[in-house]
């Protein structure tokens, strides 16, 4: 029995010693090397000077944060903004000029430093300036403050008959109904009623008027000036005299984007 234990013993080690001269050996501990998946739903919502990121939450035990990155086009994102923890899906990027376009990725990473590629979604976005309660009174009452230029909105309310002017406000007193108007090609449609300003992320490309469109109150309007630039507008109160609006408008050329940045606590 001894001599069979013996034998075994040999055997063994003369394994072990075999495995040590060939450089042949067994790793035990090998570690996670597996990345989590690629963040999905990878969104953008256009603010004035401020862009915000969003995606889904990953699902992974071990998951440690995400990683957003940001590119000057769709190929090379080069530009790391910011870790984030595993709880966090949303990233508001400040440093940004309106009228620009900025691309964004987001990847995830794990507790053991393993990070997945890019997000695939071409996220891209391009903030623009916009504004609250902007008012204007009837152009027949008050000709002198009845205008608005989008294009220079620290004017506030202008005269409606001057060449910048690309809407105005007026009241038909034959019919009783309140209007936006345009004297000089400005395009408009009516988008409907909406709780919120927000929920008009970009405005159509088609289907506007010329002239005039009758204007509700809560619903959003889109706006194509002589320029080729996209706005929209929200009527906040509306009166046979007046109206007051919130405003966005797009400084980048033929850009449909027109949302505002969402409330963040």
């Amino acid at each position: 029995m001894l001599l069979k234990i013996n034998g075994i013993l040999a055997t063994l080690l003369f394994v072990i010693l075999l495995a040590g001269i060939s450089g042949c050996y067994i790793d035990t501990n090998d570690g996670d090397r597996e990345p989590p998946a690629i963040p999905r739903g990878v969104r953008t919502v256009t603010g004035d000077a401020q862009v915000i990121i969003e995606w889904y939450p990953n699902g992974e035990f071990d998951l440690a944060g995400y990683r957003v990155w940001r590119g000057r086009d769709s190929v090379n994102f080069n530009d790391l903004l910011v870790d984030v923890s595993e709880n966090t899906t949303h990233y508001t990027d400040i440093d940004v000029q309106n009228g620009r376009t900025y691309y964004y990725a987001v990847s995830a990473y794990d507790t053991e430093g393993n990070e997945s590629e890019l997000s695939p979604e071409n996220a891209s976005d391009t903030p623009r300036p916009e504004g609250r309660n902007i008012t204007l009174d009837d152009y027949i009452l008050f000709p002198g403050r009845s205008g608005f230029d989008f294009s220079q909105p620290q004017k506030g309310s202008i005269p409606w008959n001057v060449p910048e002017t690309d809407i105005y406000f007026g009241l038909d007193t034959e019919i009783g109904v309140t209007y936006l108007y345009s004297d000089n090609e400005t395009l408009m449609q009516d988008l409907g009623y909406h709780e919120d300003f927000d929920a008009i992320d970009v405005v159509p490309e088609m289907g506007y008027t010329t002239l005039f469109v009758e204007l509700i109150e809560g619903h959003i309007y889109a706006i194509y000036t002589p320029d080729g630039n996209f706005a929209k507008i929200q009527v906040r109160q509306l009166f046979d005299d007046a109206v007051t609006f919130d405003w966005a408008y797009q400084t980048d050329p033929e850009n449909i984007q027109l949302a505002p940045p969402l409330n963040r606590p």
